[in-house]
């Protein structure tokens, strides 16, 4: 089934009824070579996606550098 919507003035697009029955209330919207395509989503419970963030370890980018024991004593103050 193909169906042209429009954006209102804020930038929002009305989903006919029937189709919002058939797809729930969660869509995503995927940008393909031909245009966009909407598909059906899943509800994500906030904090349950909070509580995975903040327990977990941040992502790491890059290699760890070793500095050797004389840039510590210079970075950190020591002697």
């Amino acid at each position: 089934m193909e169906l042209r919507l429009r954006m209102d003035s804020k930038g929002r697009v009305c989903i006919p009824l029937e189709l919002r029955e058939e797809i729930g209330d969660v869509v995503i919207l995927k940008r393909t070579p031909e245009g966009f395509v909407i598909v059906p989503g899943k509800r994500v419970d906030f904090m349950e996606e909070f509580r995975k963030t903040i327990t977990s370890d941040p992502p790491r980018t890059g290699e760890p550098e070793n500095w050797p024991p004389s840039r510590m004593k210079a970075v950190w103050g020591t002697s």
